[in-house]
């Protein structure tokens, strides 16, 4: 059953019977009850004003009490005493009747009689009544019941039925709003809905939120990929047009490969850091945490960075502590590779790095050309460079990509800079 709307009429219907049911069930019950209570007390009633005729063992006929027995009254009794009949009212035909201790029930030729017997002194007094009557009662309830019932059920599907309809309209509404939306824009819907439907909204909405995100990245990496790769390209290109216009030495052939083989690394760098960036902004990086050890991390980078280091004379300070954090290596060691970079390249020739441990806290601390405070406000834009940094080579992704990771790590970076003076990079596995 795909229907939704019949799903709610059935299951609404289906407790709607279930109430009868219990209420049917109960009052029945609690009719009975009272039936049989009131039969109890009027034959007990009965039988006592009978076994009040005994005196001294003898059986006192009494013209008041026995007119409750009379023919047409309903009532019957039979007095025995020593198994032979005593008293039988309205007629010897009471014989038939069975005999019992205490309330019992029974039909003859098809009407209901309930009896209550019990010995008094050396009599056995039965005393009966006939509950045809409240049999029918019974039965009379329960056809009106079952009546009442059907009449409701057809009232609840006459008014019932197209309420439930027309309530699934704004549902409906919702539906055609989602379907004639166009899908370039993808709008956010109005969460002035039904607190029954807002849930559907607020998910839709953040679907549209997370693929709006997921298309921006896409274009910004379609653009930036594009716009990055012209240079390097035509590089190659007139490299490779003037290496071909006539016959070169060796020595010029050797130049112009230099530089098709620097024009394709700094492709390649460009490319690597724009998939990586594009992964993390799109959270399609499957995280694998492992424990790290930072400064054998912070030590293996600077390795890889020594020529660098030398050629501008400088002075590295590394803290000794240890400093053990969970994370994916390869994501930390990206991270503090585009740091340690950033600090190296825009250093001062002889001036100091510094790279130690605060609380749960890595600072990298260099002594450089700094960031304006304007700067620092767009800093972390991608291929955003400030006039100073131009001055070294770049690309302007190594400080989104940081903070990419820091994000997707659930860490906290901040930095503080003076202009000429140095930039501090402050990375926090915990939040301060």
């Amino acid at each position: 059953m795909k229907s939704l709307f019949l799903r709610v009429y059935l299951v609404f219907l289906l407790l709607f019977f279930s109430a009868f049911f219990l209420v049917y069930f109960f009052t029945q019950l609690a009719l009975k009850s009272v039936i049989t209570q009131e039969i109890n007390s009027s034959l007990s009633v009965m039988w006592q004003s009978v076994a009040s005729l005994v005196q001294e063992e003898d059986f006192q006929y009494d013209e008041e009490i026995m007119v409750n027995f009379r023919k047409g009254t309903g009532n019957f009794l039979k007095v025995l005493k020593d198994g032979k009949p005593v008293e039988l009212q309205p007629d010897k035909s009471v014989l038939n009747f069975p005999s019992g201790y205490g309330l019992f029930l029974f039909e003859i030729n098809g009407r209901q009689f309930a009896g209550y017997g019990n010995k008094y002194s050396n009599y056995y007094i039965v005393v009966y009544k006939d509950i045809s009557d409240k049999r029918a009662l019974s039965e009379e309830f329960s056809r009106k019941f079952i009546v009442g019932w059907f009449t409701l059920l057809s009232l609840y599907t006459l008014i019932a039925y197209p309420l439930w309809h027309l309530s699934f309209r704004v549902v409906r509404r919702l539906a055609q709003r989602i379907k004639e939306s166009d899908p370039t824009k993808l709008e956010a819907l109005d969460e002035r809905v039904p607190s029954e439907l807002k849930p559907i909204v607020e998910s839709y909405n953040r679907l549209v939120e997370r693929l709006s995100t997921y298309l921006n990245t896409q274009k910004f990496f379609f653009y930036h990929l594009s716009h990055e790769l012209k240079t390097p390209l035509s590089i190659i290109r007139t490299s490779a047009d003037l290496a071909l216009s006539k016959h070169r030495k060796p020595v010029e052939m050797r130049e112009f490969l230099l530089s098709i083989r620097d024009a394709v690394d700094r492709a390649t760098k460009t490319i690597e850091k724009l998939l990586l960036l594009y992964r993390l902004e799109a959270q399609s990086v499957e995280l694998r945490k492992e424990k790290l050890e930072l400064r054998d991390l912070v030590m293996d980078i600077l390795e890889e960075f020594s020529q660098l280091v030398k050629s501008k004379n400088l002075k590295v300070e590394i803290f000794q502590d240890s400093f053990e954090v969970e994370g994916d290596y390869e994501l930390v060691r990206s991270l503090l590779s585009n740091l340690i970079e950033n600090a190296i390249k825009y250093s001062f020739t002889g001036g100091t790095i510094r790279i130690y441990k605060r609380d749960a806290c890595l600072v990298i601390e260099d002594q450089g050309i700094g960031i304006s405070e304007e700067d620092l406000k767009r800093v972390f834009e991608p291929f955003y460079r400030s006039e100073q940094a131009k001055q070294e080579e770049g690309s302007g992704l190594g400080l989104s990509i940081s903070r990419a990771i820091v994000q997707i790590m659930g860490w906290h970076m901040h930095i503080h800079s003076i202009p000429n003076k140095g930039t501090s990079v402050e990375v926090c596995t915990k939040n301060f």
